[in-house]
């Protein structure tokens, strides 16, 4: 009787210590969008905002999901590409571009119309985001043949 009454009683603590093993979840949507927009160059979130502005559209700056690609551009559908969107939020960005206010705004642009194309206005007239309408700085050594592209997803094709 003894035994048994002690069994029962250490079935609690034997609960409780197993599960102190058990692996803790990961971290929720809200946690990973915050860890990464820690690692995006703070202007980011202040190029979202004229984006915003220049297009009358608003989104969720957070829903983003950014690449940074190796190099000075990668290879793309319309040829050699440093920036690049696939719907409905994924942003590839050559690493030689990260800082390029033009081409990250341009596929931040594609995120809020959430479409393929470069409707004008807002890319050209409104937000000056292609190669041609832009009135701000360009890094050095611009060739022509470089593009901002847009891609199908190929999970919605």
């Amino acid at each position: 009787m003894l035994a048994r009454g002690l069994c029962r009683s250490a079935l609690p603590l034997l609960a409780a210590l197993s599960a102190a093993c058990l692996p803790s979840p990961g971290p929720d949507e809200a946690e990973v969008a915050a860890l990464k927009a820690a690692t995006l160059p703070a202007q980011y979130r202040e190029w979202w905002e004229k984006t915003e502005q220049c297009s009358g559209l608003t989104g969720r700056f957070e829903r983003i999901e950014w690449t940074f690609v190796e190099g000075r551009d990668f290879a793309c559908s319309a040829g050699r590409c440093v920036g690049r969107w696939t719907a409905p939020a994924r942003v590839e960005i050559a690493e030689a571009w990260r800082h390029s206010e033009m081409v990250v705004r341009h596929e931040m642009l594609h995120v809020l119309l959430n479409r393929r194309g470069h409707p004008d206005p807002p890319f050209a007239r409104g937000c000056g985001l292609t190669w041609e309408s832009w009135r701000g700085d360009l890094p050095p050594g611009i060739t022509t043949g470089l593009h901002v592209d847009d891609e199908p997803d190929p999970a919605h094709d």
